[in-house]
């Protein structure tokens, strides 16, 4: 995994609470159990360390590995 997915993981320990044995490329937000207050610090909280955007309505449905995958693509996600 990429740096999308480490700044990704960072922000759900740090920003979130998430323990990071709960974390893993194949977890959905939904596993995670976030609520759409977590969701959106967790958006706050990536716009600080990029430029892309997750699109908020569809997050539950990721996996972290997709989500840092839209991190990563070549606009970002959501420009």
């Amino acid at each position: 995994m990429g740096s999308a997915y480490e700044t990704l993981t960072e922000a759900l320990v740090t920003r979130i609470g998430i323990d990071p044995e709960r974390l893993a490329p194949d977890r959905t937000f939904a596993d995670l159990a976030l609520d759409s207050m977590a969701l959106v610090e967790l958006a706050v909280a990536l716009d600080e360390h990029t430029e892309a955007v997750l699109p908020l309505e569809d997050l539950n449905t990721l996996t972290l590995a997709e989500a840092a995958a839209l991190l990563d693509a070549p606009g970002g996600a959501g420009r």
